[in-house]
């Protein structure tokens, strides 16, 4: 991923379901919002909020300065695996979780996953940078 590919993202809480459940936030990308939005609340019976737009960028040390206040910049791992799709095609699966819950989200989401799968995740560090630092901050070269 080039280090000046910026995902549009949508932070939101996801709220209902579990009620033991501390872990709601959700990164989405914006493109894929409207439909995950609909399946969360006609589907699952959970109510989405809407936090912030913005954007996730991929952590890239060698070329990326950002200019961002490192307090600023809310940890997601994007994973990406190639599952098995209709008549065999692979399909591409990407997910953005928050770094601090990454180890109990990479394991739920690949449930519903055949076995095997695990051993093709390639995760990539990023940041979510909250539209306040998004204004401020210069581009990324």
């Amino acid at each position: 991923m080039a280090s000046s590919e910026r995902v549009p993202m949508v932070r939101c809480r996801l709220d209902g379901g579990d009620v033991g459940s501390v872990r709601t936030t959700r990164y989405v990308p914006l493109s894929e919002f409207g439909l995950w939005r609909f399946l969360m609340e006609t589907r699952h019976s959970r109510s989405v909020t809407i936090e912030e737009v913005s954007f996730w960028v991929a952590e890239d040390a060698a070329q990326w300065n950002s200019g961002f206040l490192a307090e600023d910049l809310e940890p997601v791992l994007r994973i990406r695996f190639e599952r098995q799709g209709p008549q065999g095609w692979p399909v591409l699966v990407e997910r953005y979780f928050p770094a601090e819950t990454y180890p109990e989200a990479q394991e739920a989401l690949l449930q519903h996953y055949e076995r095997g799968v695990e051993a093709r995740v390639r995760a990539t560090p990023g940041y979510f940078v909250p539209i306040h630092s998004a204004k401020t901050a210069p581009t990324p070269v």
